[in-house]
């Protein structure tokens, strides 16, 4: 006669179930753009708490030895490499072979306004110079750059001088009547520029900048992204906020969620349509590709499949940690900052950098070039 299960194991699949269903779910959202179907890419932003979840069963039918293991064990390998972009395992590292390194920053500097407010803009400004002399890199990418000055033709240029770049290209975000000030995506260069361009939809901001240079009688393009954000405000922060951290002074649950859900879901789809524009530009380039930048969107996103189908991941090559969280904010910490590379390159090194000048850390990565 066959045993039966105690009642608490058919509990306890049950709610397997409810775990393993959204984890599937969340793979789908790297593979089905949100503007076709937008409901995935809310499963894909929460994948870490359905992978949470189902590390927990595992580990609950181990300890019981219940051959249910498997249903949260074959739905986790399933999406292994969603996994290793999240926590990748460096098993066998390389010795690198020798050659001339072309080091790279990418950095979101959020208008020099800091993070903490415990430095004015100007110190901040300071700070961020200084640590980008001290990296002593061939290239850097920043966003949300901020300068201002009596003449609008010298202020980037002085800039990049201060930090020892010799050449700079970049792309205001919007247009601005008063030429005295530049908020834009800036890319600073020890290599001489030979060509560039910058992506922008009608009526929207500036979302990238791509830069060819001159490096080892080769011509490399650099594209530096600033994708949409959620642009949350401080009305939902404060909401978010009192959610995790509850006072006496909640706005109503369902007004809150339902503003914060449409500028997810608003911006899911932007970022899809700014994506695909990119893949495009990038399948039809001749030269060897680095991209870097603030894709505001997670490794279990349609952004960072579409980019990552045919370029590699520095985080998951050389990352010494899991997660690796790049935004340094108010919203739960995520890996939105990316620094990619074609074939062409071999990753020799990544970084992250954990300052409090900015809402997000800097990134650096070393590269050769492949023999």
């Amino acid at each position: 006669m066959k045993k039966r299960q105690p009642l608490v194991f058919k509990i306890l699949f049950i709610f397997n179930i409810l775990v393993v269903v959204p984890l599937l779910a969340s793979y789908v959202a790297s593979y089905i753009s949100p503007v076709i179907t937008w409901q995935f890419a809310f499963f894909g932003l929460a994948y870490p708490i359905f992978l949470a979840g189902n590390l927990l069963f595992v580990l609950i039918w181990l300890f019981f030895w219940k051959k249910y293991i498997f249903l949260s064990l074959i739905s986790i390998l399933i999406g292994w490499k969603v996994f290793q972009s999240f926590c990748p395992l460096q098993i066998n590292m390389k010795n690198d072979p020798p050659g001339k390194s072309l080091k790279i920053v990418s950095y979101n500097v959020n208008l020099f306004s800091g993070n903490q407010h415990s430095k004015t803009p100007s110190e901040t400004q300071e700070a961020i110079s200084a640590f980008l002399v001290a990296q002593n890199a061939d290239i850097i990418c920043l966003q949300e750059c901020y300068l201002n000055g009596p003449d609008y033709s010298r202020i980037v240029f002085d800039y990049a001088q201060s930090i020892g770049m010799k050449y700079v290209y970049f792309g205001n975000y919007r247009k601005f009547w008063d030429k005295k000030k530049i908020d834009a995506v800036m890319t600073f260069s020890r290599f001489p520029i030979l060509g560039s361009g910058f992506f922008k939809f009608p009526d929207r901001s500036l979302y990238g900048i791509f830069t060819d240079v001159v490096y080892e009688s080769d011509t490399i393009r650099i594209y530096n992204l600033h994708l949409e954000s959620i642009r949350f405000g401080n009305d939902d922060y404060s909401f978010y906020s009192n959610l995790t951290n509850p006072s006496d002074h909640i706005p109503p649950i369902e007004e809150g969620t339902k503003k914060m859900f449409w500028k997810l879901k608003k911006a899911f789809i932007l970022r899809a349509k700014e994506v695909d524009t990119i893949q495009k530009h990038i399948a039809g380039c001749r030269y060897p590709i680095l991209v870097a930048g603030d894709f505001n969107d997670t490794p279990a996103s349609y952004t960072y499949h579409r980019l990552t189908k045919k370029l590699k991941d520095t985080f998951v090559s050389h990352s010494d940690e899991f997660f690796g969280s790049t935004y340094a904010g108010r919203f739960p910490a995520f890996r939105i900052d990316y620094i990619l590379h074609s074939g062409f390159f071999y990753t020799t090194g990544y970084q992250k950098h954990r300052l409090d000048y900015s809402d997000h850390y800097p990134l650096t990565a070393t590269f050769l070039l492949n023999p």
